[in-house]
């Protein structure tokens, strides 16, 4: 099982703070797949665009940063999701 954190506009997207993703092992797309397709299904968009991690999100797990989209995390491992700070 992977858990996945979800903080500021993400969690409030989803209605949750965590979500637990039963597998052995998945990309960081099909973990977002697997959000939108059993949570909110526009989640997909904020979180993918163009092929790449959207430019506003910060993905990581035990704290190195999530640089694709196909890049594999682990049963047991903890990803987090959040915004990066923008603004004017």
């Amino acid at each position: 099982m992977i858990k996945v954190k979800l903080y500021a506009e993400y969690r409030d997207m989803l209605g949750k703070n965590e979500i637990d993703v039963p597998c052995e092992q998945m990309t960081f797309k099909e973990i977002i797949e697997y959000i939108s397709s059993n949570y909110k299904k526009e989640f997909l968009n904020a979180a993918i665009q163009n092929g790449k991690i959207n430019e506003y999100m910060l993905a990581m797990v035990d704290d190195k940063m999530i640089m694709s989209i196909e890049e594999t995390i682990k049963s047991g491992e903890i990803l987090k999701i959040l915004a990066t700070a923008h603004g004017g």
